[in-house]
């Protein structure tokens, strides 16, 4: 991967990364806290180090024991010693395997010096004989504080200014874009699987962003990294990570919402212009585009709520005018002048398996409700965003508006559409969908509420799950259903089909099939007997027996209306 044609800028102006380098390095401490005629012996390419403090040592290992990565080692060389390249060259390995970012020393270094320094990397700094160790240790400890104070500072106006986009709504595009510019650098943001989601750069920069997204693409490596760390929102960890094109870099910090990373924030640079304030500003950024997802989130909440109450005063007939449905629903997008359907969605979770699944894993359930909610809220604003939508546990209502050219049809498309695109989401869980008729007026919404209820109902009993019903589609199985556990109707049940039903359980007999099926082929014997595999005979054997059963004739009108009106209530039994 080369990003030198993509992302070089046009111009450089020049000490543009001056004023972004608060950070203390061993070229800084060399000019500012150590005694003038300190030179450097060997290292040079070690310069460049961050220093985050300094430490006088003895040339003992229990010294070394004390110092830690990026401190500045201070000490004094013997003025005599067996074998001394033996025993700078100890010291320059040791020190350099803790990680210091150099080695200043006062006293007479030996011959070799400047090959050992620069075969490890690590700068060697011969100080004055006579320089005083103390007090150098205090002037690079008060440099860096200095310098620590100032980045802070610098930290705080950052904030301030990426904070002022969350404060005037303008939105996480306008936090990038001026992040951007503060830092000069190339700014990206990536969702948790590492796509990327956005990115700004300055006027100076050219990005093609197929080669920023294959040089960015680390998923694992996200994972790993936040494993274990303490995930605060306003504090987020920052690392620096090399780029799959050579000499780039980045530094990326989690965007944290409820302890939870929820993007990545990277800025991007030349390995040698990165910088503190790029590290600080990774972080401040991170933390700002926390709080504006986070406000977002409270505001697509409180909205959600007061939706949901509007939607649930409306179908429930609380409102006592069409003035008062206008006046509330009006804020959150109703249009008073188009008519609405009534949908219902519901999560099909009623077979054995998934009963199962939710009384023996609870994770699972709640996991697979939130991907229900996520799911249909997402496709109900693809395919229409004018839907005000309320969801609960495990199911839906919408009120969805209709188009004049469409109708109810066009209605009824989409929302088959949202229902097998949110069913394609949920691995196996199957939403089933109803739809109410269509009225004039608003105020009957409560109305069709009940009947795509009773839809969704029947359906399932009728059809099984996994597809959208309307109520007007259920025929006479409508006026059944209201029907449905009466006195009455429990008794015309028992006085037909009952009979029939419990003498195939005692005799293993198929009276009920072969009653189905002589109705389903308009009282055809030969047909019936077709249709079940069944002698002519055997046929009309069944059917006397059913009529001495009952009592009924199949040859009067009126009984066999009963019978097949039994058979219907069976369905929705």
């Amino acid at each position: 991967m080369n990003l030198d044609s993509t992302l070089i800028p046009a111009e450089m102006p020049d000490g543009i990364f001056d004023e972004n380098r608060p950070a203390v390095t061993v070229r800084d401490v060399l000019r500012l806290a150590l005694p003038a005629g300190t030179t450097v012996v060997g290292g040079d390419s070690g310069l460049d180090r961050a220093v985050t403090w300094a430490r006088l040592i003895h040339l003992d290992y229990p010294s070394f024991e004390r110092l830690e990565a990026g401190e500045l080692a201070l000490a004094a060389l013997p003025v005599q010693s067996e074998g001394p390249h033996a025993l700078l060259a100890g010291i320059l390995q040791t020190l350099a395997g803790r990680g210091i970012s150099g080695l200043a020393v006062s006293g007479p270094v030996p011959p070799g010096a400047q090959a050992l320094a620069d075969a490890i990397g690590t700068p060697l700094l011969i100080m004055p004989a006579n320089a005083r160790l103390a007090e150098i240790e205090k002037s690079v400890i008060g440099l860096v504080i200095n310098r620590r104070a100032e980045l802070e500072q610098r930290g705080v106006q950052i904030y301030r200014r990426l904070a002022q986009q969350t404060i005037e709504n303008r939105g996480i595009e306008a936090i990038i874009e001026t992040l951007a510019e503060i830092t000069g650098k190339p700014v990206a943001v990536e969702d948790r699987s590492g796509e990327l989601e956005l990115y700004h750069s300055p006027p100076r920069w050219s990005i093609n962003r197929d080669e920023l997204v294959a040089a960015l693409r680390q998923p694992s490596a996200k994972e790993e990294w936040l494993a274990g760390q303490s995930l605060s929102s306003t504090s987020p960890p920052i690392a620096r990570w090399p780029l799959a094109a050579p000499g780039w870099a980045r530094f990326i910090a989690p965007i944290v919402v409820s302890g939870t990373p929820v993007a990545f924030l990277s800025i991007i640079g030349r390995d040698d212009e990165l910088d503190e304030i790029d590290r600080v500003a990774a972080g401040r950024a991170a933390a700002v585009c926390a709080l504006e997802i986070a406000k977002r989130q409270a505001i697509s909440e409180a909205e959600r709520r007061i939706r949901s109450d509007f939607l649930d005063d409306l179908f429930a007939g609380h409102f006592t005018s069409e003035a008062a449905i206008i006046s509330r629903g009006q804020l959150l997008g109703f249009d008073p002048l188009k008519q609405y359907a009534v949908v219902i969605f519901e999560l099909d979770t009623s077979s054995a398996y998934l009963d199962w699944i939710s009384s023996h894993n609870e994770q699972y359930t709640t996991q697979l409700r939130q991907a229900f909610g996520r799911g249909l809220t997402e496709e109900v604003a693809r395919v229409n965003p004018g839907v005000l939508l309320r969801i609960n546990t495990e199911s839906a209502a919408a009120l969805y508006p209709l188009d004049f050219e469409g109708g109810m049809a066009a209605v009824r498309e989409q929302v088959e559409q949202i229902r097998s695109r949110v069913t394609a989401r949920l691995d196996g869980v199957t939403v089933s969908a109803a739809l109410g008729r269509l009225y004039p007026r608003v105020l009957d919404a409560p109305r069709a509420y009940r009947e795509a209820e009773q839809a969704l109902i029947i359906a399932m009993r009728l059809f099984g799950p996994n597809r959208t019903t309307a109520f007007d589609d259920l025929g006479i199985y409508r006026l059944l259903f209201h029907l449905h556990g009466t006195p009455e109707l429990a008794s015309f049940y028992e006085e037909t089909l009952q009979k029939v039903l419990d003498h195939d359980e005692r005799h293993g007999s198929e009276l009920v099939p072969t009653l189905k099926a002589f109705f389903a082929t308009h009282g055809n014997l030969s047909k019936t007997a077709e249709r079940l595999y069944l002698h002519r005979n055997t046929v009309s054997y069944r059917l006397q027996r059913i009529e001495e059963i009952t009592g009924l004739s199949l040859d009067d009108e009126d009984d066999r209306f009963q019978l097949q009106l039994a058979l219907k209530l069976k369905d929705i039994a």
